[in-house]
């Protein structure tokens, strides 16, 4: 990782977003650079109260600065930028191995939709910070489906669990099929053998899955839709970290944040990080 990027917008949450990069930037000994994008405003102001407003963005930055050198034992950058926020960001992201961002400005327990354009339009992996944590991730869960595209799931859980000894796969079975085939005609009790069957396979291949890991790795199988299930699983097993790639299995290339990616998002209770898969993207 050569450089963690935090995205601070000065609210109350900045500096939850800040004292994060900083702890993963000890962990992985790199630069932390803190940065605010200063968007338009909707309405047109005055010279002078726009410079009034600059001035302030900037003198909040800058305490921001102050606050965490004072806590940091890694390199801390600050940069303010105008722009729009996303645009900004993704200039930024090609040499960041991570950006953090906040939670919804107006609800902290909530994913805002600034942070879900950002998941979908930057090139690195986007961590996302609702709770208070002083310390590093130490029970983090990675939401897979055994997809290629999955795997850069648990490779981003073990890079910021830099607490734990292990991390977490989770991978559920969706009721989809079922449904279809309970709706053509197939009876209760061979699709409640049927269900046995499916979830006795995907367990094997959650073996095998995470076997390329050696042993840093421990899967579970849930059964279920996949947000609601590794929704309350965090919740049961109080993980402080949930990741997901932001494309899985069912999607195809061009897909820039699959549902189930956008889904946990909102749903997960502890911090959620979105792996970036590379797309292909090309004109029709």
């Amino acid at each position: 990782m050569q450089q963690v990027l935090a995205a601070v917008d000065l609210s109350p949450m900045s500096r939850r977003v800040a004292d994060r990069g900083r702890i993963l930037a000890e962990a992985h000994q790199t630069e932390l650079k803190l940065v605010h994008v200063a968007e338009p405003p909707d309405v047109p102001l005055p010279d002078e109260m726009m410079e009034r407003i600059h001035l302030y963005r900037q003198s909040q930055a800058e305490d921001l600065l102050t606050w965490i050198n004072a806590r940091a034992r890694c390199r801390v950058d600050l940069e303010v930028r105008s722009g729009n926020m996303a645009i900004e960001l993704a200039k930024l992201s090609h040499k960041a191995g991570l950006v953090i961002t906040g939670t919804s400005s107006v609800d902290q327990t909530r994913i805002g939709p600034r942070t879900t354009r950002l998941a979908r339009k930057l090139h690195a992996s986007v961590l996302s910070v609702r709770r208070l944590l002083r310390s590093p991730y130490r029970r983090a869960i990675a939401a897979v489906d055994l997809s290629e595209a999955s795997t850069s799931a648990v490779d981003l859980a073990l890079l910021l669990a830099t607490g734990a000894d292990t991390v977490t796969a989770v991978a559920s079975l969706p009721t989809d099929d079922e449904t279809m085939l309970s709706d053509a005609g197939v009876m209760p009790e061979r699709l409640d053998v049927l269900r046995r069957e499916r979830l006795s396979l995907l367990e094997e291949r959650m073996q095998k899955f995470v076997a390329g890991w050696g042993g840093l790795v421990t899967p579970v199988v849930l059964d279920g839709p996949p947000p609601q299930t590794v929704a309350e699983f965090a919740r049961i097993s109080n993980a402080d970290l949930v990741v997901a790639a932001s494309r899985g299995a069912g999607n195809a290339n061009m897909v820039l944040l699959g549902s189930n990616a956008e889904a946990l998002m909102r749903t997960v209770p502890c911090d959620v990080a979105i792996a970036r898969v590379p797309g292909r993207f090309y004109r029709p």
